[in-house]
């Protein structure tokens, strides 16, 4: 019996090292995306850590503060820390250049502006639905200069999320699956905004798509991470403008 296990179970000839790193690289995702549900969203942080809140300094509507910062920082845990470390284990063939050449950022800088342009009158318009005011803006600040914080702590998880998926997750099934690694890569990236509001969520599969290709085409994430970054803030912007925010200071 046990023989009969071992040769049905165990493989003839064990995969090699890069072959490892491309079977492992979809159970990674998985647990990365797990993890982040379970513990790294803000309502893992209302469920699980609230309490640390109160030692932080932390009350009331600034708890809303710290549940982002945790997500921020499980973002670069999970997104960006937790990749590294798979790819010491699992080094990529080709090298490990997720994207990160700032060459065709510059060079394609443009177009990624335009797409950030045209996006603004469409978010405009989006953020007179009464749905999108029951999500956003997500932390109410007490003036600009809690206003600006709460941006920079919140723009960060969108380098962490670029990395992953268009950068680590994009160049690293590009090698074996070629283009066909943009649609794989938009169904993870889809799954991680099943908790926003549906156009929002349905947004994101477009969204994937589009800043997929042109990743690959420049080889570099760094323009997606604009154009993610700069969609986020005019997200919350014009929400506070919406709800005489500006007018009320």
């Amino acid at each position: 019996m046990w023989r009969w296990l071992r040769d049905l179970l165990w493989p003839a000839t064990l995969p090699d090292r890069l072959t490892l790193g491309r079977i492992g690289l979809p159970v990674l995702i998985a647990v990365a995306l797990l993890l982040l549900d379970r513990y790294g969203i803000q309502r893992a942080w209302y469920q699980y850590f609230s309490d640390w809140s109160l030692y932080a300094g932390f009350s009331g509507g600034r708890e809303t503060f710290a549940a982002q910062l945790h997500l921020t920082l499980s973002n670069l845990v999970l997104f960006v820390l937790l990749p590294l470390a798979y790819h010491l284990a699992f080094p990529a063939d080709g090298g490990g250049r997720y994207g990160l050449s700032m060459a065709g950022a510059v060079t394609h800088f443009p177009v990624y502006a335009l797409m950030l342009a045209l996006m603004l009158p469409v978010l405009w318009l989006a953020s007179a639905d009464p749905g999108f005011h029951r999500f956003y803006p997500m932390y109410k600040p007490q003036d600009i200069g809690d206003w600006l914080r709460y941006e920079a702590v919140y723009l960060v998880q969108f380098f962490a999320v670029e990395f992953f998926f268009r950068g680590f997750c994009l160049f690293r099934m590009e090698r074996f699956a070629g283009y066909y690694a943009i649609p794989i890569m938009v169904i993870p990236y889809a799954l991680i905004h099943i908790h926003k509001p549906l156009p929002e969520a349905l947004a994101s599969i477009a969204g994937g798509l589009v800043l997929g290709y042109l990743a690959l085409r420049t080889r570099s994430i760094w323009p997606g991470i604009f154009v993610h970054c700069g969609i986020a803030f005019c997200m919350d912007w014009f929400s506070l403008i919406r709800a005489g925010w500006f007018g009320a200071l």
